[in-house]
């Protein structure tokens, strides 16, 4: 890894987004089934196909849309219809309009993927490293640079970045380190596995109290303290390590996404 004196140098992100999380699935709700109403608390994607990464992306539904749920489809994906076109959003980003937040649907069958034999799921560790081995496959390819979000010409901050390589697996995370955080359910250090967001300060928000306020870079955990994040306009994507000064003095806080 390069000088840690590089890896201050381009981190100034002050986590811009104030999207609210609206995702963390309380276990005693009711689950969504099939001709339940939900609300979305987020702006998720309305796909094509109910499988990470296949198919057209219509467009998003804005957030506090009403919908009618068409097939409870599979344990990440829900069927609608959205402005006379019917597609599939993530159970991530809704709740149920009766009042609190839903659950993902009940584990079912996953339909099998065209081309493919089989019903099985993915698990979080597959996912995972679905997540990972895209992310790494990127080192060389993508730009740093602040604020940015620039999908086709691979020019990202830390958290855009993080967004990108989610969004592989059909999880739409917010732009936006502290927003990414609010999403995720908290883990301590001791309990991280891959795929998981860890979180820093930076020169610019190391002086905030509050965990949220002092986060200011996201990377994403690979294992055995070592995680991946797109660090400064330097470096770009790198491999980094928890264990080292920098990141243990600035190290904040992380957060599970992948249930």
């Amino acid at each position: 890894m390069k000088k840690i004196a590089k890896l201050v140098l381009g981190l100034s992100l002050l986590a811009g987004s104030s999207l609210s999380a609206g995702a963390a699935f309380a276990a005693t709700a009711p689950a969504i089934t099939t001709s339940s109403t939900i609300i979305t608390t987020g702006s998720p994607y309305l796909k094509q196909l109910p499988y990470a990464n296949q198919g057209k992306i219509y467009g998003s539904v804005p957030k506090g849309t009403k919908l009618t749920v068409l097939e409870n489809t599979n344990n990440y994906f829900v069927k609608v219809k959205y402005n006379g076109q019917t597609g599939y959003i993530s159970t991530m980003f809704f709740k149920a309009a009766g009042g609190g937040t839903s659950t993902a649907p009940a584990p079912a069958p996953t339909p099998s993927k065209p081309g493919t034999s089989g019903s099985s799921s993915a698990t979080w560790s597959k996912q995972a490293d679905s997540i990972l081995s895209f992310a790494k496959s990127l080192q060389g390819k993508v730009q740093y640079v602040y604020a940015k979000n620039d999908t086709k010409n691979l020019i990202f901050d830390c958290s855009s970045f993080t967004k990108y390589v989610f969004n592989k697996e059909g999880i739409n995370l917010p732009w936006g380190a502290r927003a990414q955080y609010k999403l995720g359910t908290p883990v301590s250090k001791s309990e991280l596995r891959k795929g998981d967001l860890v979180f820093f300060s930076t020169t610019a928000t190391a002086g905030n109290k509050d965990t949220v306020n002092k986060i200011g870079h996201v990377g994403i955990y690979i294992g055995n303290n070592k995680f991946i994040h797109n660090v400064n306009p330097k470096d770009d994507v790198v491999i980094g390590d928890l264990n080292n000064t920098w990141q243990k003095n600035h190290y904040v806080a992380s957060a599970r996404i992948l249930k």
